[in-house]
């Protein structure tokens, strides 16, 4: 996300096959746990979004979480 520069990163995994969900099976857990529709968004390892993608939904949880962050 070229609006936050380097304080933030982004990962697309397609976790329909095994060597995908590997490093990444508790979230993969934690969502089908929840009932969770993919597309599913996690922000900081937190599922903030699922079932769609919406920019404006994903900007607003990374400004929430920088914001958070700069507090402590």
């Amino acid at each position: 996300m070229r609006r936050f520069g380097d304080e933030v990163s982004v990962e697309y995994l397609d976790v329909t096959t095994p060597a995908a969900r590997g490093p990444v099976s508790a979230l993969v857990g934690e969502a089908a746990e929840r009932g969770l529709l993919y597309p599913v968004t996690f922000v900081d390892g937190s599922a903030v979004y699922d079932g769609a993608v919406s920019y404006p939904a994903i900007v607003r949880a990374v400004e929430s979480k920088l914001t958070q962050g700069s507090d402590t």
